[in-house]
């Protein structure tokens, strides 16, 4: 009898063992693929996680916007594919009735979803971020621009480049709104903004002030195209030496003089600062200054947060 009683109790011990291990594979998380036993994943930035199986892994699953911020979108622009810093760039928009300041919100990429093989075993690395500077509403041509935040209206959006413009000469850039006269920019050679500054110029032909000069200096003017700022030569077609020479076109003094003050950025600015479309630009030109690409050719996810650190728009890709 006292055998069948410990072989009773040896019985009922390995029923509550059973049981305990069905309570622990109920409790245990679900999701993931990964078995009760699996090793730990990466937490910190550099760890390997396993051996290599390829150069990255797809990112995990990524987080919903917040419903408060409904009315904006991100937009990956070029930074599928292109990894000049200073051309790279990413949109932010705005399509609710309410103006949204995005200045000091971060922008942040997936280099922390993914893992990259090193030495034939699985890290990643901390995120890159950077935060959203203040931009000038009007870049004065002088240079030392005012800055304020960037506000963006109902229809506006931020093209936030990653690197900046290098470029000081003729026109300092810094972060800017687009307006009436920043298509001189865009036309000069010494520029290259990416996506190129919207061409909407004031017409040259009717450019104040114009009527009252010579014949021949309206039919050149008329000629020119919007946004473009005329070369002057130093010899005009017959190779003669000529102060006033433009295009190889012999003008009068009166006329070289109004092309010099109106037909340039400067120009521009000096004689249509006033005029009701000068501002209805809907872009801001921001530049982030990083030396080095942000974001990645694949797996990549661009997130936006506001300045409490809650997501407001992603975008994958």
């Amino acid at each position: 009898m006292s055998s069948r009683f410990k072989r009773g109790e040896g019985n009922l011990d390995g029923i509550l063992i059973i049981a305990f291990l069905i309570v622990i594979m109920l409790l245990a998380p679900k999701g993931s693929g990964k078995g009760f036993f699996s090793s730990p994943t990466l937490t910190g930035s550099g760890t390997a996680i396993g051996p290599a199986s390829g150069s990255h892994s797809s990112p995990s699953s990524f987080p919903s916007p917040s419903s408060s911020y409904r009315s904006l979108s991100v937009g990956s622009g070029n930074a599928a594919y292109e990894n000049q810093s200073y051309k790279e760039y990413v949109t932010v928009e705005n399509w609710g009735d309410k103006p949204v300041d995005i200045t000091g919100w971060t922008l942040k990429n997936g280099k922390d979803k993914r893992s990259y093989d090193v030495g034939g075993q699985l890290q990643r690395f901390s995120a890159d971020v950077a935060r959203i500077p203040q931009a000038a509403p009007l870049l004065l041509p002088s240079g030392g621009s005012p800055l304020q935040d960037v506000v963006l209206q109902r229809g506006e959006r931020a093209v936030i480049t990653t690197g900046l413009v290098s470029v000081n000469s003729p026109y300092r850039i810094t972060s800017f709104k687009e307006n009436s006269c920043t298509g001189y920019l865009e036309a000069l050679p010494d520029y290259a903004f990416e996506p190129g500054l919207q061409m909407s110029c004031p017409s040259p032909y009717k450019e104040p002030g114009l009527d009252g000069l010579d014949t021949a200096c309206r039919l050149f003017v008329g000629s020119l195209s919007s946004c473009e700022t005329p070369k002057f030569d130093a010899k005009n077609s017959k190779g003669e030496e000529c102060a006033t020479c433009v295009h190889g076109r012999e003008l009068s003094n009166a006329c070289a003089a109004f092309i010099r003050q109106h037909f340039s950025y400067q120009g521009c600015v000096a004689y249509h600062a006033g005029d009701p479309s000068f501002s209805s630009g809907k872009t801001w030109r921001v530049f982030l200054g990083r030396s080095w690409e942000m974001w990645a050719p694949n797996y990549e996810s661009i997130e936006l947060f506001d300045r409490f650190g809650t997501l407001a728009a992603s975008q994958n890709y």
